[in-house]
């Protein structure tokens, strides 16, 4: 199961932004219980997703896309009893003022991969500082293979019965993808003083190559609505939205 908590947040400092995401998650594992911090710590590809996004209105949002991460991240956030809180070693007290929660089922996703409906259009939106890493490098623009070979890995990650991480069908969808249109800007996400260089903004990708090419880039792309794209989506960087599938 997918779920998305979002949380609305009254706070008492302006400079509340996507970087407070890495003290968020220790708010959140101050919730849960020790033993499966510690499993989560121990873990290489995490089972959730968290960021802070917003303008005056300020969001919380904490994904979870296995069933026992649910049970154990969204079901304390859930049960009331954080209501508020302070980030002590920045000063600040943050109030929730609300909590929606969505779910959806992993078959869902599936039934859309085998239905006879596809787009070959998909605008994507990076809602945070998003970037990949490769040979020790950062990469700060967005290419179709390192967005594929994220969520191929994020999902395999969270599936015990299906492993996504197929050289071929990487390369498949690789040469039957090309981004149409962006607006994108160079920004960076602040770690612990450490200046991690990235990007934010929209971009739209055509797949050109076959119905089911396109139908598994959308799931893919649907996935990492719950999952992030990217490295540290645990930490705030690489939220990623699905805006819309048409031509």
């Amino acid at each position: 199961m997918l779920a998305k908590l979002r949380m609305k947040l009254q706070v008492d400092k302006e400079d509340f932004g996507c970087y407070q995401s890495s003290n968020m998650q220790g708010v959140m594992m101050e919730q849960i219980d020790s033993a499966y911090a510690e499993k989560l710590h121990e873990q290489g590809l995490k089972p959730y997703s968290q960021y802070i996004v917003g303008g005056e209105q300020k969001e919380w949002v904490v994904n979870t896309f296995t069933k026992e991460a649910y049970q154990e991240i969204i079901t304390p956030l859930l049960d009331g009893k954080l209501s508020e809180f302070c980030i002590e070693k920045k000063e600040m007290h943050i109030k929730i003022m609300g909590k929606e929660l969505k779910t959806v089922r992993k078959q869902e996703l599936l039934d859309e991969f085998y239905s006879d409906t596809y787009d070959r259009y998909l605008s994507l939106e990076f809602l945070t500082p998003t970037s990949f890493k490769s040979d020790g490098r950062y990469i700060i623009i967005p290419e179709a293979r390192y967005i594929y070979q994220s969520l191929m890995n994020k999902y395999s990650a969270a599936s015990e019965d299906l492993n996504m991480c197929d050289e071929e069908t990487l390369a498949s969808l690789t040469e039957s993808s090309s981004i149409v249109q962006y607006k994108l800007r160079s920004t960076f996400f602040l770690l612990e003083g450490v200046r991690i260089p990235a990007f934010k903004g929209e971009i739209k990708i055509k797949i050109a190559g076959t119905a089911t090419m396109a139908k598994y880039a959308r799931l893919l792309t649907r996935f990492g609505e719950y999952s992030g794209v990217g490295i540290k989506s645990a930490i705030g960087m690489g939220a990623l939205q699905l805006k819309e599938a048409k031509k």
